[in-house]
């Protein structure tokens, strides 16, 4: 499967918040008067930096409410703190 393939194929796939995502995307560039994203990484890359990111920040945040010093010595918890941060 090609690239350009590979786009057309997750566009289909796309649902709800990422499926609206794509479109305003799309529209954007149309409205830019630029080319519309045919290259796999690119549009990887795009729906990385929405999605991903504010996952994985989502995530530390979880773990940072849920960290407690339990067994722990002090400072083996504030550098466990501190990795989150």
């Amino acid at each position: 499967m090609s690239y350009v393939e590979r786009v057309r194929f997750a566009k289909m796939k796309l649902v709800g918040p990422a499926r609206k995502f794509w479109q305003i995307v799309t529209s954007n560039l149309e409205r830019m008067h630029q080319p519309p994203i045919t290259q796999w990484e690119v549009m990887k890359e795009r729906l990385k930096e929405k999605y991903l990111l504010s996952f994985h920040k989502a995530h530390l945040v979880d773990q940072m409410l849920n960290l407690r010093q339990s067994t722990s010595s002090v400072s083996d918890y504030i550098n466990s703190f501190e990795e989150l941060t």
